[in-house]
């Protein structure tokens, strides 16, 4: 990866012009889940999609044996259920508090006003959703070459969010193996690594961030 450090995630509200997001957000719905609360199941019809104010968010599937296989974790500033939202089709993935979370939920209704209050915004959510796409696509292709300390890097800063320095990130380092698909003692490696770096100082069930542009530098580096 090269030139400036996006954040990873699939906000394409992230992705609008501050004034559009300010506008969509406002007409949303602030909801508050407990950690570990369902907030979404798989097959679902989606009637809304969610945009994280804070905490995080696990997505994934339950197996019939109960068991989550963890897909992504999401932070603040992430938003989930937005496709199938606008395309209209079933949802495909469970989506659980992973803390204590803030989440606004935004459905037609909302989506409708805004369009209705200015046209030319349905353009700027259409471009916005191209961005995100080809951005995760982009993503797919870079993490084939990261170390495991990149990816951790990657998926902390997500999960970061706009906190910066001294955020205390609640996730387990078997939620971060389950996340990048590696061992826990991987991760466990990882991290020691970026401690050693002054980038995190672990904890038992969080991490906290030490220095985000160090983590930063090491995706761009």
């Amino acid at each position: 990866m090269s030139g400036r450090f996006r954040r990873t995630g699939t906000s394409f509200v992230a992705a609008l012009p501050d004034q559009v997001r300010r506008d969509l957000l406002a007409r949303g719905q602030a909801r508050q889940f407990e950690k570990g609360q369902l907030i979404q199941q798989h097959g679902d019809t989606a009637k809304e999609f969610w945009y994280v104010e804070s905490g995080s968010v696990q997505i994934g599937r339950y197996g019939i044996d109960g068991q989550l296989t963890l897909l992504a974790l999401l932070g603040a500033g992430d938003t989930f259920g937005d496709l199938a939202f606008l395309g209209e089709f079933p949802r495909v993935v469970d989506a659980i508090a992973g803390t204590d979370c803030t989440l606004v939920r935004i459905g037609d209704g909302e989506l409708q006003s805004l369009l209705e209050s200015d046209p030319a915004v349905m353009r700027v959510l259409l471009k916005a959703m191209a961005l995100t796409v080809q951005f995760a696509l982009n993503l797919v292709a870079s993490s084939r070459h990261q170390s495991v300390a990149q990816r951790l890097a990657q998926a902390l800063l997500q999960l970061c969010g706009d906190q910066g320095n001294g955020a205390e990130i609640i996730v387990s380092q078997q939620d971060l193996a389950d996340l990048l698909g590696v061992s826990r003692v991987s991760v466990g490696k990882a991290l020691a690594s970026l401690q050693a770096g002054g980038m995190v100082e672990p904890g038992y069930g969080f991490v906290t961030i030490r220095d985000e542009a160090g983590l930063a530098k090491l995706l761009t580096g």
